[in-house]
């Protein structure tokens, strides 16, 4: 039966094996508050893919099937253990956004797939039924019909895609000899967004380059890679950076062409495209296009100095912290005192403070919207975030999903 199930491991993260099946929760950039769901046997790690820029490379199998794997737990003993982390969460009144399908490798590899979905929509429905179910997936084994129809009854699914030509996608992603090339992976993205029909598809693309200097950033791939987003529809695309060395064997491609790509797609595009810098939320590409034209003030993102003052008041004092969160938050979307004080667990008194600092600063600006007020992130503001986040100031979140 392969090692022991540990219900809930709230030290765990994706950066290292997990040796459990349910672990969390932690924050997520694009979910919230989540609860990890390792598919793979715990403690071991399995994929399709050994991706030139993941953590666990060093210490991932290469597969192209689930009969390659050993210690597969059944769809019933994963329920169980969700089952009891959720008893665990409830007894403690935390709260869960989603449950997550990720773990050591490539979840869409377990032989059980349409039970394991199953089980967790059983549990969800029960213990957290406002939960969003959300799957990360490298995308390679979408061609199969159970994959694909089993994804298609999940709310969110996060699917890889970050080269489209041959030789750059085996450089990159480093895949199993027998996996079908990126033209047939395309196609699995194209039925899955078909069979998707109440739930959202985003395509992720890490942007970087190779050592020896090649890049999925360059224009001619780039003009490739836009017209197979065209070609598959997603509700949005996210392009994000590698870790730093000597986690990744690439390196990440500048900020300023990071935003860049995210602005050229965004023409080409219907879908919404979105910055992931750090552990930072989510950009929209609508929002650097704000900070375009405004422009940024002593330089390219990431490179500008903030004026004293503003920094002062985000980088010191007891409420710097909470400042940059708010920030943070609002560069999601609008929101009013109200919500952003139960998003952040803040008192009404304490946000409506710290929101009073940020609007005199520049930093943040009101929104009519109704009879309501609704607090937006401006231009200026978008910039000092990406300032700080570009040198590691700020809150650090684990690096989740």
């Amino acid at each position: 039966m392969g090692k022991p199930i540990a219900p809930y491991d709230p030290l765990a993260d994706t950066s290292q094996l997990v040796d459990a099946v349910v672990f969390g929760p932690n924050v997520s950039r694009r979910l919230g508050r989540v609860l990890g769901i390792n598919l793979l046997p715990p403690g071991d790690g399995f994929c399709t893919y050994r991706c030139v820029y993941c953590p666990l490379a060093p210490v991932i199998k290469l597969v192209s099937s689930p009969g390659e794997v050993e210690g597969w737990l059944p769809a019933t003993k994963i329920t169980s253990a969700l089952v009891a982390s959720l008893e665990a969460l409830e007894g403690l009144g935390a709260h869960v956004d989603a449950l997550a399908l990720i773990g050591n490798g490539e979840p869409t590899l377990h032989p059980e797939l349409a039970g394991v979905f199953f089980g967790v929509e059983r549990a969800r429905d029960l213990y957290v039924p406002e939960a969003r179910l959300a799957v990360f997936t490298n995308s390679t084994l979408l061609a199969r019909r159970e994959v694909a129809e089993a994804l298609s009854r999940a709310d969110y699914v996060v699917a890889r895609l970050d080269a489209v030509e041959e030789g750059l996608w085996r450089a990159v992603n480093r895949p199993h000899p027998r996996l079908p090339g990126p033209k047939i992976i395309t196609n699995g993205l194209k039925k899955l967004r078909r069979a998707l029909t109440d739930g959202k598809l985003v395509i992720s693309t890490t942007l970087l380059e190779l050592p020896d200097g090649r890049t999925n950033a360059g224009e001619e791939h780039l003009r490739a890679l836009a017209n197979a987003l065209a070609s598959i529809e997603p509700d949005e695309v996210h392009l994000e950076a590698p870790l730093p060395p000597p986690a990744s064997l690439a390196k990440p491609i500048p900020r300023q062409r990071m935003v860049e790509v995210a602005l050229e797609l965004s023409e080409a595009l219907e879908s919404e495209i979105l910055l992931l810098i750090g552990s930072s939320l989510p950009v929209p590409a609508s929002l650097l296009k704000q900070l375009r034209t405004a422009g940024w003030p002593g330089g390219p993102m990431g490179e500008a100095r903030l004026p004293e003052d503003v920094e002062a008041m985000l980088l010191e004092g007891p409420g710097a912290r909470t400042r940059i969160r708010i920030l943070e938050a609002l560069s999601a979307k609008r929101m009013s005192c109200n919500r952003l004080a139960r998003e952040l667990g803040l008192s009404w008194w304490a946000t409506q403070r710290h929101l009073e600092r940020l609007l005199e600063a520049g930093l943040v600006k009101t929104v009519a919207f109704g009879k309501r007020v609704l607090y937006a992130i401006t231009p200026s503001g978008l910039s000092a975030l990406i300032s700080l986040r570009s040198r590691g100031a700020g809150p650090s979140f684990p690096r989740l999903l």
